[in-house]
């Protein structure tokens, strides 16, 4: 019996191996490159078959750890045999250590295209000291490039006058030092990114995502956490076929009102800016199928969005300066929210001032609603400050403004005192409401105070808030139901 099954097995394996080469080489293509290495152990003439297989992924991180002379000698004889036996390579993906594969790369760079190869995704990454000069300039002649990750390294200055980018897609560097010249010719080189990534880099001052050179681009990433350098860089927004940009930490300047593609804005620690309008204006751009925008930033931008359905996260700071000029702190902050009304909103700010602010209501409810526009739907306001005592002014501000349906006092955890100072701030905000003034209130229905439990994962009413519960309950808001006549 054991020797039967042992026969059909074998019958079956020789069935396989009798496909013609084109349909083994494409049974192959559809596997992993681990499962295609595997099949070298099903019998002796499977040992080399995945050698031949139309796409190669080949990374020294994999089984060749500090083995690096090894794994060259296995790069440099499997693409050997493809070019002995006339097989066609269509996709090629290599990982490596840069210090290791400047000879590979200077033999093989140039046979690529002759072997078949269509799509070249190429990882060089360093393993030694940040800022290791790459000097291989045969990488900048490689037609097939469609992927180029740099790592840790420093790109140098011996780059060609011509590089030869064509089918570039994607461009990601990380940790990586480049000139402004270089980085120049490689986007004027490269018409068919869809994606870049730059994180943590050096020496770039501009990055322009021209309409014409980058018609293609999709995915824009720029993340640089150095506080102190985020003035160095600016980015320049004009590629209306973005759908996902994310900018941390820069100078952001937009050449244009229309973004018909973008989808997801993310921006934090940067400069928003605008040749088109004075600093005192809002600068408004259209992007309707905008469907996430987060904004996180010591100032409020004068450059909003108008979605026309998605989610919009605000993260705000108000600083002493702010709080001494509240008055216009608030107003520019309506007009960033009235250019998101469409969206679903979250706000959150960060009370940093030292001391209390004052507004005059009455002018800020008038200058706010100005032109016709009505108080803006905010679904979640949540406020982290330092003492509840100046809560109560700034929501105060906030509701001249705009109308919150959740209110949450922000804070990791609640101690005995912290608690009781936040049942008296509720019962400020009840008193505020009482006494207030009634062009803010007037339309307010009703109001319910919350506490989220844990175990449960919904939130309950409070029934007595002169004490709040403890144990699970760790997150309290009010929330607020508003008329629908505004």
């Amino acid at each position: 019996m054991k020797r039967a099954k042992e026969e059909e097995g074998s019958i079956s394996m020789d069935r396989i191996s009798s496909l013609p080469k084109e349909i083994l080489q494409r049974i192959l293509y559809l596997l992993t490159q681990e499962e295609a290495t595997g099949t070298s152990i099903l019998s002796k003439s499977w040992r080399h078959v995945w050698r031949t297989r139309p796409n190669l992924v080949l990374s020294d991180a994999d089984y060749f750890k500090d083995k690096g002379q090894e794994f060259l000698s296995v790069v440099d004889e499997t693409l050997q045999g493809y070019l002995d036996q006339g097989v066609c390579l269509e996709e090629f993906h290599l990982c490596m250590s840069y210090h290791l594969s400047v000879l590979l790369l200077e033999k093989w760079i140039p046979r690529l295209e002759p072997m078949g190869v269509h799509d070249f995704r190429l990882y060089v990454i360093s393993r030694r000291e940040v800022g290791e000069i790459v000097d291989i300039p045969v990488v900048f002649e490689a037609e097939p490039l469609t992927l180029l990750f740099v790592f840790n390294c420093d790109l140098g200055r011996n780059v060609p006058e011509n590089i030869r980018f064509v089918r570039l897609q994607v461009l990601h560097l990380k940790n990586v030092v480049i000139e402004q010249e270089i980085f120049d010719k490689i986007a004027s080189s490269c018409g068919s990114l869809t994606d870049m990534w730059f994180e943590e880099c050096k020496g770039l001052t501009n990055i322009k995502l021209d309409n014409e050179l980058h018609k293609n681009l999709k995915n824009f990433t720029f993340i640089n956490h150095i506080a102190y350098s985020k003035d160095e860089c600016m980015i320049e927004v004009g590629a209306p076929s973005l759908e996902m940009v994310k900018i941390y930490g820069s100078r952001i300047r937009f050449l244009g009102h229309e973004f018909c593609n973008l989808k997801s804005l993310c921006i934090a620690n940067a400069v928003l800016s605008s040749d088109l309008v004075e600093e005192s204006q809002v600068f408004f751009i259209d992007a309707p199928n905008m469907e996430v925008y987060e904004y996180t930033g010591p100032v409020i931008p004068y450059v909003s969005f108008a979605p026309t359905s998605g989610k919009s996260t605000l993260r705000l700071y108000m600083r002493d300066d702010d709080a001494e000029d509240a008055q216009s702190w608030f107003l520019r902050l309506s007009k960033l929210l009235q250019g998101l009304r469409k969206s679903e909103i979250c706000l959150k700010i960060f009370h940093l001032a030292r001391f209390d602010l004052r507004i005059e209501e009455g002018i800020l409810m008038r200058d706010a609603i100005s032109g016709g526009n009505k108080p803006v739907v905010v679904e979640n306001f949540i406020l982290e400050i330092n003492h509840f005592s100046a809560f109560p002014f700034v929501l105060n501000g906030l509701f001249c403004i705009c109308r919150p349906k959740n209110v949450t006092p922000h804070r990791s955890c609640y101690k005995e005192t912290e608690l009781e100072e936040l049942s008296e701030f509720f019962r400020k905000i009840k008193k505020m409401i009482d006494s207030g003034n009634r062009e803010i209130w007037r339309d307010l229905e009703g109001l319910t105070v919350e506490r989220f439990n844990r175990v449960q994962q919904e939130w309950q009413p409070v029934i007595n808030v002169a004490k709040l519960p403890e144990s699970m309950f760790k997150e309290f808001r009010v929330r607020l139901k508003w008329s629908d006549r505004d």
